[in-house]
């Protein structure tokens, strides 16, 4: 407590510290220790924060040898002593840091029913019933005199406070236990097959409404559809009065999902009639990989959670920068798609409600198919979703590895599409390029450094007044931007520009005209034109739903794309960003949530939009949640899936503008199986260390949510960039899958020639990118095809090493090539870990074996790669294109694993055709017993040769070589045999052997 009297506190610590004052609780709980009498509870260098978590008492002393955090009078922790039924509890007492504990409309007796504190507030979105207490509302916990630390070790909580004779160190109730027993179904009309089962689910009368009405009964069905993916889907039974509880639309994945006949199935679900539901999925052998807990149902409000490990290898579930294995112990923050520039720990640009799980070495994935908002939370070893609208439309894939898992979800939400080659070619854009002029100065710098480019890309600065589908007449006129494209090609370089969705309502603007005519725009809850502000100022937004939209924007694509030809399109800010919050011209107040009254302005639940500190309206840089499209849709169910619509729609317009070129789209706001039409790229990034960190984990996360074209934007978007920083990143941006430097308006120049170590940092970096450039491509097409990835996590590749599991700061491009980049400022040395196997230095072809860690040099110009045994790298080049790539001899580096064996492919096609008609090289290579051997099909003419081929852990010197059947020269240093001026055809089968 806090008085003016300080003779009075004194005295009154001075009787708490003679036992004379006490609290409630024994000594055992006393932090009050003589420091000659302490013992150890922590370690050298502990911190309060630390000590405190651990359940011991912390006390600064100047006595020699005493320890600072230490054992409780009784020689036990703070944990163990009777806190009055506090542990657990939130000690916030900030208005705005309040975690409601009721639903809008709830009465103060009813509030207080649940235990819960309540406390008025005149503050819009501030909830009266909360689990954390308002300063008037404290209960003392502890006796005058006492300080912070003893106050929580004794598990009270603390916040002092400026009003008279509110006490600092209190206590208040918890908030009710998740799932209680009126929150739990009746299983009821269950019906078993060999394909599944069906069943109502029965409140039975029962009231949970935790934030929401009840859903009394539910049809529930849980479906068998292949070996290895269970589906199970849950929805109201009165479904047809409940519209804001259906599937998504099914123009969100137009195909077919196709089961298969099952054989031996990997998973095992049980429900027994009139006993308890609950959602256990066990493997056939019995262990359990997903154990519900909580399962609630309400109109607004849906709760699904379940236990987990204290050390759970937890993978997925964003878009959020966060490092790549989840936080098992403190994880929170909303999927909502959002025009947030990249905080972390925040919802970002898209939505993936998708993760994958390792136990015991085996993985398995979860997904849930619903676009409305959602909490993902891990917290107390328990996984928690909470989700404000729709159903349970749940996926189970059992694996039983990272690989497994993604080739399921593929089939799920789609593969990704089929890029055209030129696309793993360099890329240079940046918002701020003043004129046409300065772009072509950009390309012609990259040439005179020696720096390769093969797509030059320009911000909205083209644009005229920033409008959609316009030029700027002074700066980029439309005959100096053909002019500029006509050179592109003739260098064999490529030209992508930017398309934003909102259309500016500008009177006259013919596309905003045609719009109109259309009737192809977002209507208010008046049935009026939406209107938001975007960059031209005050806009409208397509409709991705009408049936007129396809026609409209085919049109506009196709008229703009005849003032100058683009390659490619960039779709951005379609989350769908909007400068307003919520309609600019007719804003309206947001009415509270009253129980029992759909409200999707104000829902009873507030997800952590902007982070867990905002919970900002849902409509803050949004459109109004009650936003309508066509067919009865509103914003509120349907947000997560703007950007994922746009991504459908302009894919199929491009199809129709050229239906024999493979389309090459880019956008930032995604969700499943946005990448079946666009690749992405991970959003406005910061020019700083952190960043460069988290773009790996980014680049991870999409590969498994079927988006594996993705990069970073390389040196960063916000913020002046630095010559160490951006060396750095360049170096590692040279095996992201898509590499493209970009920053922002109004921060320096940062193309890679700007600084001399820069530069070579890049020409060192992109000349490993482009030799293995034939490697890249195989990966790419492959995951159209074999539903594979092109980056690989340590996770994925070694689920059984324990210290392979957490690692985020090294990855695999294909699963051949190891790369450890430098993430630290200053550093000129970076450790790498390297799980079992044969690893060989990209430079020196050195060899050592794992599990090891190994301290690598790194100047600022040199980035550390690895090639791991057993596996075989195609490559050509390296050049300052594609194009020139593509017409260098090919060659095979040969890595032997312990076995002295090796395999590998090559996938071969004209790079650019959507249907190639069979017209494909596909080669498989495999070594062993000293003999490397080619077979595949070829249908397609690749007029360059194999040139050369090394062989990495050739143990002593053959005595000959044969190739074909003719004896060919060679070299040999240690351990490594070189191959040279061989003429071996790309058509046809062949044998090279050494003895």
């Amino acid at each position: 407590m806090k008085f003016n009297n300080l003779l009075l506190i004194s005295q009154l610590i001075a009787l708490g510290s003679a036992g004379l004052i006490r609290r409630d609780n024994s000594d055992k709980c006393s932090c009050s220790v003589n420091p000659n009498n302490r013992k150890d509870c922590g370690y050298y260098g502990i911190t309060e924060t630390e000590c405190i978590n651990k359940g011991c008492c912390w006390g600064s002393t100047d006595v020699n040898g005493a320890p600072w955090c230490f054992y409780t009078a009784s020689g036990g922790k703070t944990t163990d002593c009777n806190n009055n039924g506090n542990e657990g509890k939130s000690c916030e007492v900030d208005i705005y840091k309040r975690e409601d504990c009721g639903y809008y409309g709830i009465t103060k007796s009813g509030c207080e029913s649940r235990e819960c504190c309540w406390a008025e507030s005149n503050i819009s979105g501030i909830p009266w019933c909360t689990c954390n207490v308002d300063e008037r509302s404290r209960k003392d916990c502890g006796y005058l005199g006492i300080t912070k630390n003893e106050c929580e070790a004794g598990g009270c909580c603390w916040a002092e406070s400026e009003t008279e004779g509110i006490p600092w160190c209190f206590n208040q109730p918890a908030k009710p236990s998740i799932g209680g027993g009126d929150c739990v179904y009746t299983v009821t009309d269950l019906e078993t097959s060999e394909t599944g089962m069906k069943a109502i689910l029965d409140l039975e009368g029962r009231i949970c409404q935790k934030y929401d009405v009840d859903f009394q009964t539910l049809d529930f069905e849980a479906k068998f559809e292949t070996d290895t993916r269970l589906h199970i889907h849950v929805q109201p039974t009165d479904i047809k009065n409940n519209p804001h509880n259906v599937d998504m639309p099914a123009a969100a994945y137009p195909f077919e999902i196709e089961n298969e006949p099952l054989n031996d199935l990997q998973y095992s679900y049980e429900l027994t009639n009139g006993q308890n539901f609950q959602l256990q999925v066990k493997r056939n052998d019995g262990s359990v990989v997903f154990d519900g807990m909580s399962f609630i149902f309400e109109r607004q409000y849906l709760e699904l959670s379940k236990k987990i490990r204290s050390d759970a290898s937890i993978y997925g579930f964003g878009e959020v920068l966060a490092p790549y294995k989840r936080n098992s112990q403190d994880t929170q923050h909303a999927l909502f798609n959002a025009d947030n520039a990249t905080p972390i720990g925040q919802n970002l640009y898209g939505s993936h409600p998708f993760y994958i799980e390792i136990i015991d070495g085996k993985a398995y994935g979860f997904f849930l198919r619903n676009s409305h908002g959602m909490e993902f939370t891990i917290k107390n070893n328990v996984l928690t979703i909470q989700v404000i609208g729709g159903n349970f439309d749940m996926y189970f894939f059992m694996g039983p590895t990272m690989d497994d898992v993604v080739k399921q979800y593929y089939k799920v939400i789609g593969a990704p599409a089929l890029l055209p080659y030129w696309s793993l070619g360099w890329h240079q854009c940046r918002y701020g390029y003043e004129d046409i002029w300065a772009v072509e100065n950009v390309v012609a710098n990259y040439k005179k450094h020696n720096i390769p480019l093969d797509t030059m890309w320009i911000d909205i600065d083209f644009m005229d007044a920033y409008k959609d589908f316009t030029y700027n007449p002074n700066k980029f006129p439309v005959s100096e931007v053909r002019k500029f494209v006509s050179d592109l090609k003739k260098n064999h370089q490529y030209y992508v520009n930017m398309i934003d969705p909102a259309i500016s309502n500008t009177k006259n603007y013919a596309p905003y005209e045609r719009g109109l005519q259309k009737d192809i725009f977002i209507k208010d809850k008046y049935g009026n034109n939406f209107v938001g502000e975007v960059w031209p100022g005050k806009t409208v937004f397509p409709d991705w739903h009408h049936p007129n939209i396809l026609e409209y924007w085919t049109n506009e694509i196709k008229l703009f794309k005849d003032l100058a030809m683009t390659d490619g399109n960039w779709i951005d800010m379609n989350e769908a960003a909007n400068f307003c919050n919520g309609a600019c011209d007719t804003p309206y107040d947001d009415a509270p949530f009253v129980l029992g009254e759909f409200n999707p302005r104000t829902p009873p639940f507030a997800i952590s939009h902007f982070g867990t500190n905002s919970k900002a309206h849902l409509k803050t840089k949004n459109l109004d949640m009650d936003a309508k499209y066509y067919g009865g849709l509103i914003d509120y169910d349907i947000h997560n899936i703007y950007g994922h619509m746009e991504a459908i729609v302009t894919n199929k317009a491009l199809l129709n503008i050229d239906p024999v070129k493979r389309p090459f789209l880019l956008s930032r706001s995604t969700f499943p199986g946005t990448g079946k039409y666009a690749a992405h790229w991970l959003g406005d990034n910061h020019s700083d260390w952190e960043h460069l960190y988290y773009s790996i984990s980014g680049m991870l996360n999409f590969q498994f949510f079927g988006i594996p074209m993705v990069g970073s934007d390389i040196c960063g978007f916000v913020f002046d960039s630095n010559e160490e920083l951006c060396a750095r990143w360049m170096e590692l941006g040279a095996f992201n899958p898509f590499g493209r430097n970009h920053n922002g308006l109004g921060y320096i120049d940062q193309e890679p020639y700007v600084w001399g170590t820069v530069a070579e940092a890049s020409r060192r970096a992109l000349a490993i990118r482009y030799k293995i450039l034939p490697y890249l491509y195989t990966h790419l097409v492959r995951t159209h095809t074999h539903s594979e990835m092109i980056l690989y996590s340590f996770a994925g590749e070694w689920p059984n090493d324990s210290k392979a599991v957490g690692i985020d700061k090294q990855f695999l491009v294909g699963k051949g090539l190891l790369i450890t980049p430098v993430i630290t400022k200053g550093a000129r040395s970076v450790t790498g870990y390297f799980p079992e196997g044969v690893w060989y230095d990209w430079y020196t072809h050195a060899s050592f074996s794992g599990p090891t860690s190994k301290t690598l040099d790194a100047e600022l110009e040199h980035i550390p790669v690895h090639i791991r045994g057993g596996h075989i790298i195609p490559t050509q080049g390296p050049s300052l294109t594609v194009y020139e790539n593509r017409n260098k001899p090919f060659e095979l580096l040969i890595a032997l694993d312990a076995n002295k064996k090796a395999t590998g492919r090559l996938y071969l096609d004209d790079g650019i055709s959507i249907d190639v008609n069979g017209k494909f090289n596909e080669i498989e290579y495999t070594v062993e017993n000293g003999t490397l051997t080619a077979k595949g099909k070829y249908n397609y003419d690749e007029a360059q040769k194999l040139h050369e081929i090394t062989v990495l852990g050739v143990s002593s010197k053959p005595s000959k070589v044969i190739a074909n059947g003719k004896e060919v020269s060679f070299e040999y240093l240690k351990n490594e045999l070189i191959i040279k001026n061989l003429s071996i055809s790309m058509n046809a089968d062949f044998t090279v052997s050494w003895n």
